[in-house]
């Protein structure tokens, strides 16, 4: 009997080996791409959730305001507009003018927060992205304020969503839940309005 291992037992020994290695590296190199794309997907997700705390902040701050003044909340499924007593700006110490626009810019889509004029954040956001409202009531409308009105009294002013959502498809981008649902206290000149 011979003992030990024939050139070509060794060679083939070699060759599944290597095969097996080359396998191995293969599928190492397709899960650390993968975890290096989830990763990346991980942190601009996150980074933009991050930069969005400030602006649903703001939202969820909105106010209704008087029928005649500058500020009465309106939306479309492009942009919206209000008043909000948390604005992110910090230069007001009361209620501030905000604008919220969706933008396409060179095929991206982008989501632009102003107040009093000044743009304060400018975000990526998935396309086709759509503003939309919920009322009191549960429903969904893009327009705000819906076209059947608004209770309570829409003459003297103008009631918020109980809702704003930023959405792509199914998915939610931003959503807002405005904290003041009640009315505005009567003004001197409007004592007309409701007498």
């Amino acid at each position: 009997m011979r003992s030990g291992f024939t050139l070509l037992e060794t060679l083939i020994a070699l060759v599944i080996a290597a095969l097996i290695t080359l396998v191995l590296m293969d599928t190492l190199s397709a899960a650390t791409g993968h975890a290096t794309r989830i990763e990346q997907a991980t942190r601009a997700h996150t980074e933009r959730t991050l930069a969005l705390i400030p602006v649903m902040r703001a939202l969820n701050g909105i106010t209704p305001d008087y029928h005649d003044a500058e500020h009465v909340f309106a939306g479309d499924a492009a942009a919206a507009s209000g008043l909000t007593v948390t604005g992110i700006n910090g230069d007001s110490m009361g209620p501030t003018g905000f604008e919220l626009a969706l933008e396409d810019r060179a095929g991206q889509a982008i989501m632009i927060y102003r107040e009093a004029g000044e743009t304060l954040f400018e975000i990526e956001v998935p396309d086709g992205a759509r503003l939309s409202y919920r009322d009191a009531k549960g429903v969904t409308h893009e327009v705000w304020p819906p076209e059947d009105g608004v209770d309570p009294d829409p003459v003297y002013f103008r009631p918020v969503p109980s809702a704003i959502l930023i959405q792509a498809g199914d998915t939610a981008v931003l959503a807002a839940a405005p904290a003041r649902t009640i009315g505005l206290t009567l003004r001197v000149r409007d004592f007309d309005l409701v007498l």
